[in-house]
C-alpha cells in the first residue's frame, strides 16, 4: 500500500523498486539481558529507528485530509487533530460525528487502528449551552476535554492561556532554584549563560500565542522573571530591575513577546510564512486591498470581542503597522531581530 502511494506521489520505475527492496524481506527479534527471540519477518511497516521511516509515515498518512471537505487537518507526525465550527452545538457534534465515521473507514482500509481512548474533543467559545454535548466514533463515546495539550502547549476551552502560563511557571520556579544556589560560586556572565539555557525557552516557545492575553495573566510569570535577573545580578529582593535588565541585554517578559510577535510579522511581510496563515492578512495598497502580493500597511480588521483583539492576526497587525519605515524594511530576520531589541533596550 505505501509502495502504491508513492507511486501516485511520483516515485516510480527505478526509484520505487529501490524502495520495495529496502522494505520486503526484512526480520526483526526481541532481545532482553541474555535472552533473544526468534526472527519473525516484518509484514508491514518501516524499520524503526530509520531517518526514511517518519517521511515514509507522513507520505503514508497524507491522503487523510481527503476523507472529509468539511473538517480542517493539522498533522505533526503521528499526531492529527481535526478542526470544525459551526454556530449550532448540535448540528456541529452530529456533524462531527458523521465525518468521524468516514475517517474510522480511512483507518480501516489503510490497516492503521485508532485508539478512541486516547481520542478526546474540545469545543471552544463563550457560548453556554446547558444540553448534552455527545461526539461519536463509530457509536462510542468520545471524552470531552476542557484542557489539551498540543505540541507542548496548554490549550484551554477559554483560551485564555492561564494553564500553560501556570505550567511556564512551575518549570521557571524549579530552574530559579538552581540558579540561586549556583549564584553562590558563579560569576554573573555564567549564570547569564544558565538564564538562557534554564529559563529563557520557556519564555520563548510560542510565546506569540499565549502571550496574547491579558497583563493580569502574564504578571506572575513576569516577578518571576524579575527575580531571576536579580538573582544574576546579585542585587537585592527589592531592587528596581529596568537597569537590571538592561546591563544584561535581556527583555522583560511583555518586550519578548512582543519580539516574537514583530518576528512573526516580519516573516509575513516578506511571505515566508506558510500559506494557511498568509491568508489571514490583507495589505492596504492605495486605499485598496489586496492579498499579500505587495509589501504595504496592514489592513486592520475589525476586532468586536477583546479576546479578539488579543489575538495573533489583530495584535500582530498593530504591532508591525506602529514600526518605523527602517524596522520594516530589515530584510533578514536575524538583523530585524537585532535592531528591534536594540531599539527597545534604549528605552530602559
Amino acid at each position: 500500500m505505501l509502495l502504491k502511494k508513492l507511486e501516485h506521489y511520483g516515485i516510480r520505475g527505478v526509484s520505487n523498486d529501490w524502495l520495495r527492496s529496502y522494505l520486503f524481506n526484512r526480520k526483526q527479534y526481541v532481545s532482553f539481558d541474555n535472552f533473544s527471540s526468534d526472527l519473525k519477518s516484518v509484514s508491514c511497516g518501516v524499520p524503526q529507528g530509520s531517518i526514511l521511516g517518519p517521511k515514509l509515515f507522513i507520505l503514508y498518512i497524507n491522503d487523510i485530509c481527503n476523507v472529509s471537505k468539511l473538517l480542517k487537518f493539522v498533522l505533526f507526525a503521528d499526531d492529527t487533530n481535526i478542526f470544525y465550527s459551526d454556530f449550532n452545538i448540535p448540528d456541529l457534534c452530529n456533524n462531527v460525528s458523521l465525518e468521524l465515521d468516514k475517517l474510522n473507514v480511512w483507518f480501516a482500509v489503510n490497516k492503521l487502528s485508532l485508539n478512541i481512548s486516547k481520542t478526546n474533543f474540545i469545543i471552544f467559545g463563550n457560548r453556554k449551552y446547558t444540553g448534552d454535548i455527545n461526539i461519536t466514533i463509530n457509536n462510542i463515546n468520545i471524552e470531552r476535554v476542557f484542557l489539551t495539550k498540543f505540541l507542548g502547549v496548554l490549550i484551554d476551552h477559554k483560551l485564555n492561556w492561564k494553564e500553560h502560563i501556570n505550567l511556564i511557571c512551575n518549570k521557571v520556579s524549579r530552574n530559579i532554584s538552581i540558579i540561586y544556589k549556583a549564584s553562590k560560586i558563579l560569576n554573573t556572565k555564567t549564570l547569564l549563560t544558565l538564564y538562557c539555557t534554564l529559563i529563557l525557552p520557556y519564555l520563548n516557545y510560542c510565546a506569540e500565542n499565549w502571550g496574547n492575553t491579558y497583563e493580569s495573566n502574564l504578571e506572575k510569570l513576569f516577578l518571576k522573571q524579575k527575580r531571576v535577573i536579580r538573582i544574576i545580578n546579585k542585587a537585592a529582593f527589592n531592587a528596581h530591575t529596568t537597569l537590571l535588565f538592561k546591563k544584561l541585554n535581556v527583555l522583560k517578559l511583555k518586550d519578548l513577546i512582543e519580539l516574537k510577535i514583530a518576528m512573526f510579522m516580519h516573516k509575513v511581510y516578506n511571505q515566508n510564512a506558510p500559506r494557511n496563515l498568509l491568508e489571514l492578512f490583507e495589505v492596504k495598497v492605495n486605499n485598496k486591498y489586496y492579498n499579500l502580493r505587495s509589501k504595504s500597511t496592514f489592513n486592520l480588521k475589525f476586532a468586536r470581542t477583546t479576546q479578539k483583539q488579543l489575538c495573533l492576526s489583530i495584535r500582530g497587525i498593530r504591532l508591525w503597522n506602529s514600526l518605523t519605515e527602517k524596522m520594516t524594511k530589515c530584510k533578514s530576520i536575524k538583523s530585524f531581530k537585532i535592531q528591534y531589541k536594540k531599539d527597545v533596550l534604549s528605552k530602559y
